[in-house]
């Protein structure tokens, strides 16, 4: 994962494949030990972590810094990959402690077969994907009225709350619509269609597809590539954005349909194998 990290890298700065191997090769075999109550305690001491440094790193808050978009902007190929290059060595390590929290997360939802048996758990996911969602709607608010410009008399204590309440809630979030996916799972599960059937194939191609949705953004958004990422609104952006995921959708259920797996996880269970 971090070989694959890297080089998905060069295409694209916020990758995530090589923090999640980061974690994996230190700190795998610990977690899987831990009992619940001491992965809960764990999950808490770094969310308090990210509550405290999260503000004063510049990913996920390119709208008021722009420092972490900088490669995406140059128009030579070759600098470009160098930059993200030598920002993923750095980031990578850096900002491990934001994910760790997700990886306990998931460790406790598989532990309790929430999302494998989503029936016998319905009343706890309403729960959660209401609380979830609502905490996560309304944190993100002040950090949406900042970056938009509609608030702009804000002074440093603020900045730094609304980034706090902004990635706390993130997680919040996340929670929820996991949750909310839970419930939709228990709905679909006798009205399976073609159109489910493409989804799950394509969750079950994630990897390959997160790295071929990436190559696409590139050829159309970059400097050196399409050229479009300066020169089209949110909206445009928007459009970009939900015709990847529909060929995504399209191409995994091509592969699907002819039972072929997902190249990169092929490859990443030889690896891992060996």
């Amino acid at each position: 994962m971090l070989v694959i990290g890297f080089f998905h890298a060069t295409l694209f700065f916020a990758d995530i494949i090589g923090v999640y191997g980061f974690i994996a090769l230190l700190f795998a075999s610990l977690f899987l030990r831990l009992s619940n109550r001491n992965m809960i305690i764990t999950a808490v001491f770094f969310l308090v972590l990210v509550a405290m440094f999260a503000p004063s790193m510049p990913r996920g808050f390119d709208a008021l810094s722009m420092e972490a978009a900088n490669s995406a902007a140059i128009e030579d190929p070759i600098e470009a990959s160098i930059t993200r290059m030598f920002d993923w060595m750095f980031y990578t390590p850096v900002l491990s402690y934001q994910v760790i929290p997700w990886v306990l997360i998931g460790i406790l939802l598989a532990r309790f077969q929430v999302i494998d048996h989503p029936k016998s758990h319905n009343k706890a996911l309403i729960t959660t994907a209401i609380i979830g969602l609502l905490l996560s709607t309304a944190g993100g608010i002040p950090m949406a009225l900042m970056s938009s410009l509609f608030w702009t008399n804000y002074n440093d204590v603020m900045e730094v709350t609304a980034k706090s309440l902004h990635t706390i809630t993130g997680y919040a979030g996340g929670v929820g619509w996991t949750a909310l996916i839970g419930l939709l799972a228990i709905k679909l599960d006798e009205k399976s269609g073609r159109f489910t059937e493409a989804i799950a194939a394509l969750g079950q191609r994630s990897l390959s597809f997160y790295l071929f949705q990436s190559i696409l953004f590139v050829f159309m958004l970059a400097p050196y590539a399409g050229g479009l990422g300066g020169n089209i609104s949110q909206l445009g952006s928007d459009f970009i954005a939900v015709f990847v995921w529909i060929l995504s959708i399209a191409a995994a259920n091509y592969l699907h349909q002819r039972s072929i797996r997902g190249p990169f996880e092929t490859f990443l269970r030889k690896r891992s194998a060996v």
